[in-house]
């Protein structure tokens, strides 16, 4: 039975800026991304009947946006989808409210699959249009390497090959709720597009010559200064690791996760301040097709 696997990458926005709501609810951003090597696995295969399992330690609602994806499908090829049934396995590595799009990039792995096994033809463009139903980040993750994104984030750009970066990845055992966030980004914060994309430019120059401590500098989130005030607990776990470390961190999108860019001497990490003992932390690189692994510390 032909059974095909794929990795789906999490995601850290080096850059984030909002430039305006939508009238459909939904705000308008230009950011810059990278996909890294903490994946979630899928497996997808013909069954007797559509199923969908998740496994790991995280509760993944009945309804979900692979079960989305899966409808949008049938909702284009309902013969061949319900001749075909699969049955779609997804080993959850990527904390979910965590700002590193494993939702996204599950659908976008199963669309993928799917478009495979079901050899339906769709090229990038129709399956980029069909994701960017399911969620604003599924078309970032249906291209390949780092990606400028813009509009709700059906607008997705390729920035070229660039210089793998290392992070230092720290994730809450709680998860932040997107729509509180954005719910509670005041419109006098909202940047224009032009302004945005000069900074991503200059940025992704600093990127293309490998200059990480001007990239330090240039890093970004909007989000970060409503989602530290709602969530005191990340405030002051930055507050503590860029006064341990003398790095600064980021949150890596609309979720719990921060990061640092580039590596970290050992001593330092082996003093992990106790308000993030109990975090989930990980040492990543950019994506390639090997998958990096949760690391321990502390009193983990």
């Amino acid at each position: 039975m032909e059974k095909i696997r794929i990795l789906a990458p999490a995601k850290i926005n080096l850059f984030l800026e909002v430039t305006g709501k939508r009238t459909d609810g939904y705000h308008n951003i230009c950011s810059l991304v990278e996909k890294v090597n903490l994946a979630d696995e899928v497996e997808i295969c013909l069954d007797e009947k559509h199923r969908v399992e998740f496994s790991g330690i995280w509760q993944i609602p009945k309804e979900n946006t692979v079960t989305k994806t899966v409808h949008e499908l049938s909702m284009l090829f309902p013969d061949i989808v319900k001749k075909n049934p699969v049955k779609i396995v997804i080993k959850k590595n990527i904390p979910p409210g965590s700002g590193l799009g494993g939702a996204s990039s599950d659908a976008a792995a199963v669309l993928k699959g799917c478009n495979e096994l079901w050899k339906l033809g769709l090229d990038q463009d129709k399956l980029i249009k069909i994701g960017s139903k399911i969620g604003s980040d599924v078309p970032l993750f249906l291209k390949e390497g780092p990606c400028i994104i813009e509009g709700r984030g059906e607008i997705v750009h390729t920035t070229g090959m660039l210089p793998s970066l290392f992070f230092h990845l720290f994730v809450p055992e709680f998860q932040v709720s997107t729509k509180l966030i954005y719910d509670n980004l005041s419109s006098d914060l909202l940047t224009d597009l032009t302004s945005a994309l000069s900074r991503i430019k200059i940025f992704v120059s600093l990127w293309k010559e490998n200059n990480k401590k001007q990239m330090e500098k240039f890093l970004f989130n909007k989000l970060e200064e409503v989602t530290r005030r709602i969530y005191p607990e990340i405030d002051r776990a930055i507050r503590r690791l860029e006064a341990l470390s003398g790095k600064r961190f980021v949150l890596t999108g609309s979720g719990g996760g921060i990061y640092a860019l580039g590596k970290m001497d050992q001593l330092l990490l082996d003093r992990i301040p106790e308000i993030i003992r109990h975090w989930r932390y990980y040492k990543l690189e950019s994506f390639c097709t090997c998958l990096q692994k949760e690391e321990q510390h502390g009193n983990y």
